[in-house]
């Protein structure tokens, strides 16, 4: 696939069905993540693949967080579960820390890139993504779950990977509300 092609049909994907994407595109995505632009070199992107039992697990914790001690209806529970589960693949983004700030904000850029071209390769290859934040990236609990050293690696997200239905085109801005010469 053409790169303008692909960076022009890149979208975010809310509903992922079942259907399984084959090992060798998602090792082609992370490779090409490792290819993103980095300032200082410092390759700050880690990516943890997540299997189905801590997707279980992890299901459990969104429930846990999202209502707290209150009541879940049915229909709540069951969009959670199909958001967690349905997916392909589940990986978490995570960024290595630094103390030096300029830094830090240099390699989030960099770890964004990463993603990027990891979603890139994916549309590439006919296979959707999603990059998803939200409070269960900063409870120590997903850190547990998936197995990452809160001290070393900072949670970015959750990608999301499968096939899935492609949302409606988005109306741009027009380059020259975005473009000065």
């Amino acid at each position: 696939m053409d790169i303008h092609h692909a960076i022009r049909t890149r979208r975010t994907i809310h509903s992922f069905n079942a259907d399984k994407v084959p090992e060798e595109f998602l090792e082609r995505a992370i490779e090409a993540a490792n290819y993103a632009p980095c300032h200082r070199l410092t390759f700050p992107w880690r990516f943890t693949k997540v299997n189905r039992y801590k997707r279980e697990v992890l299901v459990e914790l969104a429930l846990d967080i999202k209502f707290a001690g209150r009541n879940i209806d049915q229909a709540s529970k069951s969009l959670i579960i199909k958001k967690m589960l349905n997916p392909s693949h589940m990986l978490v983004a995570s960024q290595v820390l630094t103390n030096d700030l300029k830094q830090k904000m240099e390699d989030y850029a960099a770890c964004a890139c990463a993603i990027q071209n990891l979603s890139l390769s994916l549309v590439s290859d006919g296979v959707g993504s999603k990059w998803s934040t939200g409070k269960m990236i900063s409870d120590k609990r997903t850190y547990e779950v998936v197995g990452i050293n809160q001290i070393a690696e900072e949670i970015i997200g959750f990608i999301w990977i499968g096939y899935g239905e492609i949302p409606p085109k988005i109306d741009r801005p027009r380059i020259s509300s975005i473009f000065r010469s």
